[in-house]
This record gives structure tokens, sequence and C-alpha cells, in this order.
């Protein structure tokens, strides 16, 4: 065989692969595709995961189904899609404290940063501070002032410990000088259960894991920790509003593949989820849960994660939380 004629053949093959993978990512997904979740079922962002399937399910004819992967702090899941093949095939759902804070609380076999992608976020709900409504407290300076004056008596609950909803409850306690007994839950039902009862004073947990209480009188949201109040509860001021610009801390729920996913594929999947996230019922899906629809597309999210990990993994590392 001459040389010119082995050029044209390698020419033809790589010709070929080219088109054959062109194909491939023009037609994703031609199967099913898995959404993880490290969470086990029920709670919200297994809701969020389903809604989301839901949705992609309609809009590419292809089923896609959530898998859900809880265990280890979130890690597991984080690990299983950094570990997937980078086809777009794996996806994992989960927030954004994931790949900002978890890397200082844990060792981790895999970096978030370095084998995992930000494709899009698609909800966001901020944290809030809570007191029974029996307590009588209006604002969050009235919450302080009784803690001041009760020194190592106060209790205060943790629905997330070692994630963000821990981190910026750190710094209102740092930004307010008071101090108080942190009390670990697993989860916001038994942190707002222990609420109820009497056996904390003050809780800091995601809105939507004590909206339904608080719209029914039960609980009083003292503040939001946002920069701006939330269209669920226009009436609660944010922490800003009074006095603590420091304490902003929103969750931020979205979409990561691993690394070495092809462009084309996470440009289709964060287009798609940009989309859905303006669905007015998915919206209202969201609102029930105590979120906001999230269309920031991969940029918008990755630069919103840097900026996250500059601000809270310092506190994160300081804090001394380790989780094993």
């Amino acid at each position: 065989m001459s040389r010119n004629l082995r050029r044209i053949l390698l020419l033809a093959c790589l010709s070929g692969a080219v088109v054959a993978a062109t194909a491939q990512t023009d037609n994703y997904p031609t199967r099913p595709v898995r959404i993880v979740v490290p969470f086990n079922p029920g709670g919200p962002v297994d809701a969020i995961a389903r809604a989301v399937a839901a949705k992609l399910t309609q809009q590419w004819g292809k089923q896609v189904i959530v898998e859900n992967k809880g265990g280890a702090a979130t890690i597991i899941g984080w690990d299983t899609v950094a570990k997937s093949t980078a086809d777009g095939y794996t996806v994992l759902l989960a927030g954004a404290g994931g790949r900002t804070t978890l890397p200082s609380v844990a060792t981790l076999s895999f970096d978030p940063a370095k084998d995992l992608v930000a494709v899009a976020a698609v909800a966001n709900s901020p944290n809030v501070f809570v007191v029974n409504a029996a307590q009588g407290k209006n604002t969050l300076l009235e919450f302080i002032s009784y803690a001041k004056a009760r020194p190592g008596r106060v209790n205060h609950g943790l629905s997330a410990p070692g994630t963000l909803t821990q981190f910026v409850a750190i710094q209102l306690a740092q930004d307010a000088a008071v101090k108080w007994e942190d009390i670990p839950y697993r989860g916001g039902a038994p942190a707002v259960t222990a609420l109820m009862a009497g056996e904390i004073d003050l809780l800091t947990a995601d809105l939507g894991a004590v909206l339904s209480m608080e719209e029914a009188g039960k609980l009083k949201v003292l503040a939001v920790a946002d920069t701006q109040r939330s269209p669920l509860l226009p009436r609660v001021p944010t922490t800003s509003e009074q006095g603590f610009p420091n304490v902003v801390g929103v969750n931020v729920y979205g979409v990561f593949a691993p690394a070495g996913t092809p462009a084309p594929i996470l440009r289709k999947i964060a287009d798609a989820l940009v989309r859905i996230t303006a669905e007015p019922d998915l919206k209202e899906q969201f609102a029930k849960l105590g979120l906001q629809p999230d269309n920031r597309g991969p940029e918008a999210f990755e630069s919103f994660l840097q900026a996250q990990t500059a601000q809270w993994a310092p506190i994160a590392k300081a804090s001394g939380v380790r989780i094993n």
C-alpha cells in the first residue's frame, strides 16, 4: 500500500470518527439519562430532581430517571457521579455546598471543582432564622438581645450540620457577638419538632423546612439570610436589613456532570434546564417547597460557586467541623 493511500485511509477514518461523535452529541439523548441525588428519597432535593426529571422527559422524549445515593453527608452521591462515564447520561443534582464547603470539612477521594463541571442552577432557597411563635420575638435583633442576657442558656438548632446552614449561623454568632449551644439534628423535620417542643430557642434552617409552619402561625421567621426579601415571605426582613450584611447564605441547587463530558452535550442539558425553570407550573411546584427557580447557566453558575467557595470555605475550615 502506498504512503498516499495510507494517508487517505487514515483521514477517512478520522473524518468518520468526527462525524460519528458529532451525530452522537446532536442526537443526545438516545437512551435514558440518570440524575443522581445524594440524599434518600422524600427530601426537598429529591423533590426538585423528580420535578426536573419529569420536565426533561417531556422535552427530550427520553426517560430521565432519579437515582438516590444518600449517605456520608452527600459524599456517596458526589463520588458516584465524579467517577461516572463522561457522556452526559449520568449527572448529579445537588446543593452547591458539595462544591463550596464539603472539601473543607471532609476527606474526599475526588475533587468536586476538578472532577465535576457545573452545568446549570435550577432552584434556590435562603436560610432563615426562626423561633417558636409562642416565644413572642418578632425580629432578629430582639432575639439577639434575649440571647445576650442569657449567656450559656440559649440553645440553637441546626437542621443540616456541616453545611452552609451551620456556617451562616456561625457568621451570625460572630457578627452579633453572641454565644449559644449548638444542637445538631438530622434534617429539617426533627429540628422543627424540637423547636416546637421548646428543646431549642432558635433554629437555622432552609426556608422550605419551616414555611408551612410559619404560614400556620406556629413558627416565626425572624430574618431571611439574603440580600433581598423572599417572594414567599415578603414581610420578613433580611439579615442585611437588620444590620448583618455578611450573614447571607442562600442554598442553591444545580446540576453537575463528570469532567470531560462533551461541551455540546453540556450545552444541550444547560439549555434544557434554563427553559424548564421558566415554566410557570415548575415555579408553582417549587414554591410549595419553599424554593424559587434559578435559571443561571453554566458560566453564571460557575462564577457563583467560585464566589461562594471564597466566602464560606475559610469559615468552614475554621469551624473545626469534620465529617467522617
